[in-house]
């Protein structure tokens, strides 16, 4: 069988992947070309070998199936998979609605089927342009999770290396999050030094960092990326993987009133959007988000914030025609840039609360002015906390210690140490804590954030000072007798 030829490799591919092979190769005169063309053209003009162009077209087919693996994770994370039956022979599921049957797993006469709606299984793996569709390692990743498979027992068909490697990534989250595998480390490093070098490029649609280091489209890469950015703020987040509406949600759970910002990433060649389309971030805010929740968690929908590289000047004119298209939703604008500046702030200083960096999502386009004004807000408010804390022990330890402490003790009962202590409490609630109740025994229950380890540090910190300053001046002032010593001067007469 004779080997492909250069016009033979470049038709495996797409024509974007080819003129991305011209554009790195320093070629011209292609953009305007239909696909025939641009394969023509490829194929004459291309300075490279055809071991060459089977080297790339193999890596940009691997990089297609490891984003495929990578899309299989909104369907495991969502918990949409179903195991029908596993048998030797045969493995039912239903990922979402979609039916899927694998026969002879791990064997050479390996086979699957994926239901009639999937497109990709229709018009690529039918064709035999792909070995799978992301509903095939959907599958084969609940059944790792479930243990129904054993991947020292199995070769996995068309999943090894890499691919394999990034399914076991979206188990282990899956873990993770069902509180099965606790981790010591969020690796958050790693991320802050992927954010700081790659978040602009990538933002500025860098194809070839984004396949060469994520395995993903820029676009995708992106998402995570300011998913990754908003993690590192201490939010939590829920990640939309699919192509259609918004990309994530923001969830200030830590404000004294929770609130929820819708987020939508737009990456941009050029590094400047155009203006949005307003109907369709109303849609992303109202018909896919807020129109589905109930109660407080449909109140709880106040802002939506585009992240960009960078915004026209005159793009503040959109805000108050979205506020009026959504019936109150703030619109926001938040360049790349001040979120990078944000994150390296914050993991330097971790102080910002969800209560006071809510204020962000009040402007119109958010500067680093903006941030450096929450920084100083943050300062006085953990001040502010302190003082309150430490005017309230004062004043309980100054009333006990006029009634009842002498030259060597404060003496106090149980129930008084618990008053202060409670009182204390308060004053430190909703900011670094929430008391709630039992309903089955209805005793009191407290929720302390540990996010806020800082806060926290900083209010006890002071508190420890405070109530050492009370024992120094009682020690310095109190000359009452001890009743040790009262009953020593009885005894001896004296």
């Amino acid at each position: 069988m004779s080997s492909p030829s250069k016009q033979d490799l470049l038709k495996t591919i797409t024509s974007k992947d080819i003129k991305e092979i011209c554009k790195n190769n320093g070629l011209k005169g292609y953009s305007s070309l239909n696909r025939d063309g641009l394969i023509n053209f490829a194929t004459e003009n291309l300075n490279l070998s055809t071991p060459q162009i089977q080297s790339l077209v193999n890596h940009l087919q691997e990089a297609k199936l490891i984003t495929k693996v990578k899309d299989s994770e909104d369907f495991l994370l969502r918990k949409v998979v179903n195991i029908e039956s596993c048998e030797d022979e045969l493995i039912l599921a239903t990922v979402d609605s979609l039916k899927v049957k694998i026969y002879n797993l791990g064997k050479d006469d390996f086979s699957y089927f994926c239901d009639g709606k999937c497109k990709d299984y229709i018009y690529r793996v039918k064709q035999e342009y792909s070995p799978f569709c992301k509903h095939y390692p959907a599958v084969i990743g609940e059944l790792i999770y479930q243990e129904k498979i054993d991947l020292d027992e199995i070769h996995l068909n068309h999943l090894s290396g890499k691919k394999l490697e990034a399914l076991m990534e979206i188990i282990e989250k899956r873990k993770k999050e069902d509180g099965l595998l606790v981790s010591d480390d969020r690796n958050i490093g790693n991320t802050l030094e992927n954010l700081k070098h790659d978040l602009m490029e990538i933002s500025c649609k860098n194809t070839a960092l984004a396949r060469e280091k994520y395995n993903e489209p820029p676009e995708k890469v992106f998402k995570t990326m300011v998913d990754d950015a908003f993690q590192l703020l201490e939010y939590e987040t829920i990640l939309n993987r699919r192509n259609e509406g918004w990309d994530l949600l923001l969830l200030g759970t830590y404000a004294p009133q929770p609130y929820i910002a819708v987020i939508s990433t737009k990456p941009a060649h050029l590094g400047k959007i155009n203006k949005p389309n307003l109907l369709n971030l109303k849609n992303f805010c109202l018909d896919m988000c807020r129109d589905q929740l109930m109660g407080a968690y449909k109140d709880a929908v106040k802002y939506m914030v585009l992240v960009a590289p960078d915004f026209p000047e005159d793009i503040t004119s959109l805000v108050a025609e979205f506020q009026q298209l959504t019936g109150g939703i703030k619109l926001s604008f938040l360049p790349v840039s001040t979120l990078l500046y944000l994150v390296e702030c914050y993991r330097e200083n971790p102080i910002l609360t969800h209560q006071s960096s809510e204020y962000l999502y009040k402007k119109d386009i958010i500067t680093q002015e903006d941030v450096d004004e929450i920084f100083n807000i943050s300062e006085k408010q953990i001040a502010d906390l302190s003082s309150r804390a430490r005017m309230v022990l004062r004043s309980k330890m100054e009333d006990i210690c006029k009634r009842h402490s002498d030259a060597c003790y404060i003496k106090m009962d149980e129930i008084y140490l618990q008053h202060i202590i409670e009182e204390v409490i308060n004053t430190l609630k909703p900011h670094l804590l929430k008391q709630g109740l039992n309903d089955a025994t209805g005793i009191k229950t407290f929720s302390l954030n540990h996010d806020y380890y800082l806060l926290w540090g900083r209010v006890l910190q002071d508190l420890v000072e405070e109530f050492s300053a009370i024992l120094e001046e009682q020690s310095l002032s109190q000359v009452q007798r001890s009743p040790l010593k009262e009953d020593l001067i009885k005894y001896l007469d004296l």
